[in-house]
């Protein structure tokens, strides 16, 4: 029987904002460094038994408002990375009927065992924009110590608020091909579920 799994969006309110203990689970305790950044894990919750979500941000930021967040998300099932990308991919495109800032695109490496997806996403107040985030997702199949299949999904964001979105925008322009690079050449940390 084909499985399927329904990915939660990190779509500008993300899940970090419920409170919880910061528990550290999936043998990732940090810090992550990604673009000359040092990222520290702030934030983590198991919402089921197969799902593990741990945050990680910069020095002085926090899980209610950053500028730049590492998203971990394990996912202890057996699902192609084809079939989470197809997924995401359905969710961005009816959120682009709302979101009119909305914008992807999905790169898959040569062996197909990996894909990056990169978007924008954007969430309004007052029907003026209020936030802007850019977001790559790295989605990899992995094998943990117990021999069971997970989807690992590694991901970076990068936001911006009120009037300081023109510029951030202007600026993602020639960043984008930089971050996509910075995430491609990264190497997936490995993980290791501790019960």
């Amino acid at each position: 029987m084909k499985k399927t799994i329904y990915f939660t969006s990190l779509l500008l309110i993300t899940i970090s904002t419920i409170k919880s203990q910061t528990i550290e689970r999936i043998g990732l305790k940090g810090p992550i460094n990604f673009n000359k950044t040092e990222f520290n894990l702030a934030w983590s919750e198991k919402p089921n038994d197969n799902y593990y979500i741990q945050e990680y941000l910069p020095k002085n930021e926090t899980v209610e408002k950053f500028n730049e967040l590492i998203t971990v998300n394990l996912f202890v099932l057996d699902v192609s990375v084809e079939n989470a990308i197809h997924q995401k991919v359905s969710e961005l495109t009816k959120r682009k009927e709302t979101d009119k800032v909305c914008n992807f695109s999905v790169i898959n490496s040569p062996d197909g065992e990996e894909s990056i997806l990169d978007c924008l996403l954007s969430s309004n107040k007052n029907d003026e924009l209020d936030i802007v985030e850019f977001i790559i997702y790295r989605y990899k199949q992995i094998e943990l110590d117990n021999h069971k299949k997970a989807l690992l999904v590694y991901s970076y964001s990068k936001r911006s608020y009120g009037n300081k979105i023109t510029k951030f925008l202007q600026n993602l322009a020639t960043e984008r091909e930089n971050l996509l690079n910075v995430m491609i050449s990264t190497k997936i940390p490995e993980t290791k579920i501790k019960e």
